[in-house]
């Protein structure tokens, strides 16, 4: 609440209480009489922007405690961090109704108006004022009055409550135009039934065309005496809430109706609800209405009225948009009208060419024609009739273009009964909004050309011509259907994929011609364009331009065929002089580009991406034999693109002219076999693979063929081969791309690979961890047996120790693998052995035939670092506490120790050396021995670590006894 309020200040506001309360009698201090309201304000001097006329509009039923306001007092504030209160303007007369002629005891003006009845005893008050601003910027004005009516079911003794409104006003600076307050044009005060459903619409209208958000709030208190802010209303219940039985209560935020489905317990119900004014995305103020509702137990229906619920239309166009209003209740009379406010304050109505309406009063025995509304299905009481329908008309013209909706708000009351005219009948109302959307024409007649190199685009202004201020040209390589979804442009360029090329500011010129260089390679076969066209907001300078829809998309066809690699094969094996043959299909291009034409070719290591151009080849050249590559370790892969005689690219890399070559691997494996695995990416679709075998030197001669998979990894085993024979092996692939004009088969080789059908493999190392413990100095290395297959010819296990990271590692156990049965836990005692206090563990497998494997990364133990200092020591050369020293140390590195006298002077200094030797009590100025007494020191060292030292200080003193 503070938020929504922070211009109140708790001086201030009592000042402005004790004043009100000053001019009532005691008797009518809880006076049962506030239902509902609102203040509104409108600019109202073209000559001072500052100036604006309020309007307090208030409901009230006097009948209760015979209290009636002739007059009301409002605040001003400014808004902020620090809000400062501008003025109590005092005693507004009331200025609407007959002049009043009994007397009035609460009345402070002379010849005061009596207001006007609505509703049984309830009175419409207005109160009007003018407040000339200090100048733009935010102000709040407030009214509240106490009290609100005792019949209230949804707040807590209601009688005791103050009525309380507000609003807030954001004054423009001129350059954004003039801002008026929306004004609400339907009463706040209704009818429900009981169990049937409720609507209501606020009928807000603003004269500036600002867009309205609607939401609800609760009704607020102010009681100067208890707090400096207005507070929810104590304990306020939204008419949904489940004390009131099961309903829901909600307000279309876009349109302002309020949808009750359904009340159920009877009573009076008061809340609020804010209408809220944005301008080009920044809020400009609100309106905060409080509302009354009375549920009363009656057999009624409202009546139904039956439209479209939003359309949009081109500013210029004609449009038609039908209606059909009727009563369940048969007997019932229909009133229709364009909200309470009549026609010149609805929607488009209030333009300067303003729609019209037309229908018929239909019943199934007669039929009445009409012009306007608002119309009564009453016919003058002589019969029923059953149904108003008719047609809005709107010819609408370019100055009605505009951010914000135009909203018509049809509203439809029952009356009463034909059958008992005489006696009167709830009346129930029914809501309808309509919003409309005047749509910026867009260009016309977008036609796209070729050139060479550049497409050429024209087209013909929109209707709206006078108000463009621009063009927005956009693109999409590919075509794809594009067409918008509705008049309403739901469906912008960008959702459907186009890309934003080009601003033309101005309304001239309607051409423009694309260079595509932002293209680059691009291309496809289609390139199409949409044009809209930006507008300002006609009355509303400085507002941000509005775009139109789009036009339908104009497209050009470039013949620009996809460019196929066709070959990408091993001609030769080597670690220095290899060689791959490269050949790719020749595209057709289209005139669009310059020629002559040229061939790029790049190359990358492996499956890396080609970025390194190896050769530029004519239009006619469509081959190319690579040479100087090491083909022994590696496969190549190789792009194709193609440029026009301009240097620039026509066609880029693609998944259609990049691959790579197989690369084979020939590994021994047990005894009389060997595994050929082999891999390649390539854009085509190798259907079937040839295996080559040359067996000591031979020929290569074909053994067997695999079927292709479609996948990028292959493999085969080549059993009952002779150990002692070295094999070697070429993979030839065939496939084809499946495009018609495209070569087929498309035949490839592997580079060779050659071992021996025997296991020169080592087997798989174990999992080894390792711990410390630094009381005992015991190392903990625990080794898990690898379940691996490529184990099972393991037949010993080495555990290998360094005394750091980078080693050297040495064997300090060995065991069977065969006797390994789980898993193993070995201990290394290193409290006094020739170790240090930290070390790396590593294991090596050696298998059966010898093969051992490399061991893995060191498992580390780190150091166990300790130092404790002594505190005396006897430099008197009996062998015993001779030097002083730590006692006990262990894994750190002396970097400096000082020792001082009592007065700080500097005994002696160790930089690095033995820590185990740090004084022998000598002085190092004068090389006597020095005096018996307390020394301090300074010490500095480093503690090991496998991954770094730690610096550490330490300060002390120590004895020297003789």
């Amino acid at each position: 609440m503070n938020m929504m309020y922070p211009g109140f200040s708790l001086r201030s506001l009592r000042v402005f209480g004790a004043l009100l309360l000053s001019c009532w009698f005691p008797a009518a201090l809880y006076a049962t009489h506030n239902l509902a309201g609102q203040i509104t304000l409108r600019q109202n001097d073209p000559g001072n922007p500052n100036s604006y006329e309020i309007t307090l509009t208030t409901y009230t039923d006097p009948a209760p405690a015979g209290v009636d306001r002739c007059s009301a007092d409002f605040l001003i504030w400014t808004t902020g961090a620090n809000p400062v209160q501008l003025a109590l303007i005092e005693n507004v007369p009331r200025s609407n109704g007959p002049v009043q002629t009994a007397p009035n005891s609460d009345c402070t003006v002379s010849n005061p108006l009596a207001g006007i009845v609505v509703k049984g005893t309830v009175k419409k008050n207005l109160y009007v004022t003018t407040f000339v601003f200090p100048g733009p910027g935010e102000y709040d004005i407030y009214y509240y009055d106490i009290a609100r009516h005792g019949s209230v079911v949804n707040i807590n003794d209601p009688e005791k409550q103050a009525f309380f409104v507000g609003t807030r006003l954001f004054i423009t600076p001129p350059i954004i135009g003039f801002n008026n307050t929306p004004i609400l044009l339907n009463e706040p005060l209704d009818d429900a039934c009981a169990g049937k459903i409720w609507t209501h619409n606020p009928g807000a209208f603003d004269a500036d065309g600002d867009s309205l958000a609607y939401s609800l709030v609760p009704s607020y208190h102010y009681d100067p005496a208890q707090s400096n802010f207005p507070t929810i209303a104590s304990g306020y219940q939204r008419p949904d809430d489940a004390t009131f039985g099961n309903s829901t209560f909600t307000m279309n935020p876009l349109t302002g109706l309020i949808t009750w489905q359904v009340p159920t317990q009877l009573g009076i119900y008061n809340f609020g609800y804010k209408v809220e004014e944005w301008r080009d995305g920044q809020l400009l103020g609100y309106v905060i209405r409080d509302m009354a509702v009375w549920v009363i137990d009656c057999n009624n229906n409202p009546p139904v009225i039956e439209a479209t619920e939003d359309t949009c239309v081109y500013a210029g166009d004609f449009m038609r948009l039908k209606f059909r209003a009727w009563d369940p209740d048969l007997t019932d009379s229909l009133y229709l009208s364009l909200n309470n406010g009549g026609v010149g304050l609805n929607g488009p109505f209030a333009t300067d060419n303003p729609a019209t309406i037309s229908g018929l009063i239909v019943d199934p025995s007669f039929s009445l024609t009409y012009t306007g509304l608002p119309q009564s299905t009453q016919n003058n009481g002589i019969q029923p009739a059953d149904t108003i329908k008719g047609t809005i008309f709107w010819q609408t013209e370019c100055d009605n273009i505009r951010r914000s909706l135009y909203q018509v708000d049809l509203y439809a009351t029952d009356n009463k009964s034909y059958s008992f005219p005489n006696s009167v009948t709830t009346t129930l109302a029914a809501n309808k909004a309509i919003t409309i959307r005047v749509i910026p024409p867009p260009p016309r007649n977008l036609v796209a050309q070729k050139g060479v190199r550049v497409v050429h685009l024209r087209w013909d202004a929109p209707v709206c011509e006078a108000y463009v201020v621009g063009y927005q040209i956009y693109r999409k390589v590919n075509d794809a259907p594009f067409a918008q979804d509705t008049i309403c442009c739901e469906m912008s360029p960008a959702s459907a994929g186009f890309e934003f090329i080009k601003y033309l500011a101005g309304g001239q010129p309607t051409t423009f011609t694309d260079s595509l260089l932002s293209l680059g390679g691009n291309f496809g076969e289609d390139i199409c364009y949409v044009v809209t066209a930006m507008y300002a907001t006609p009355n509303l300078p400085g507002a941000p331009a509005l775009e139109s829809c789009a036009t339908d998309q104009a497209c050009i066809e470039i013949l620009n065929e996809t460019l196929y690699l066709t070959q990408d094969s091993v001609a030769a094996t080597s670690a220095a002089n290899g060689q791959i043959w490269v050949t790719w299909s020749q595209a057709a291009i289209d005139t669009f580009f310059p020629g002559p034409f040229t061939y790029k070719l790049f190359r990358a290591n492996n499956n890396a991406f080609p970025a390194i151009e190896i050769r530029t080849a004519s239009y006619a050249d469509t081959t190319y034999m690579d040479t100087g590559l090491d083909t022994e370790i590696r496969g190549y892969n190789y792009r194709v693109e193609i440029y026009d005689g301009q240097g620039n690219l026509i066609r880029n890399a693609s998944a259609e002219n990049i691959g790579t070559s197989i690369y084979l691997t020939a590994n021994g494996g047990g005894t009389n076999y060997i595994d050929l695995n082999w891999t390649e990416y390539v854009p085509w679709l190798n259907t079937e693979y040839e295996i080559y075998r040359s067996d000591a030197g031979g020929p290569y001669v074909l053994i067997t063929t695999v079927p292709g998979s479609g996948g990028t990894s292959h493999s085969y085993r080549d059993e009952g081969l002779d150990p002692a024979v070295r094999y070697c092996y070429v993979i030839r692939s065939y496939g084809t791309h499946n495009v018609q004009g495209v070569k087929t088969p498309l035949i490839n080789d592997s580079q060779v690979a050659c071992d021996v059908a025997r296991d020169d493999m080592p087997p798989c190392n174990p999992a080894v961890t390792a711990t410390g413990d630094c009381q005992t100095l015991i190392h903990t290395v625990t080794l898990t047996k690898s379940p691996e297959a490529c184990a099972d010819d393991a037949r010993e296990v080495s555990v290998l120790y360094a005394p750091g990271v980078e080693g050297p590692y040495q064997i300090v156990s060995r065991f069977s693998w065969a006797a390994w049965t789980g898993d193993t836990v070995l201990t290394f005692d290193l409290s006094g052995s020739v170790y240090t206090q930290a070390g790396c563990y590593a294991v090596t497998v050696t298998d059966t035939l010898g093969n051992t494997s490399e061991p893995d990364a060191g498992i580390c133990v780190d150091y166990c670092p300790s130092l404790i200092m002594s505190n005396i020591f006897t430099p008197n050369d009996d062998a015993v506490n001779d030097i002083l020293r730590p006692a006990s140390y262990r894994d750190v590195v002396l970097r400096e120790f000082v020792i001082y006298d009592r007065w700080g002077r500097p005994m002696h200094t160790e930089t690095g050396g033995d820590i185990s030797r740090l004084w022998d009590g000598i002085q190092d100025m004068t090389g006597k021995p020095a005096e018996a007494g307390v020394y301090y020191y300074y010490l500095r060292y480093e503690e090991l670590g496998l991954n770094g030292n730690r610096s550490l200080e330490l300060t002390g003193w120590v004895t020297l006894l003789r």
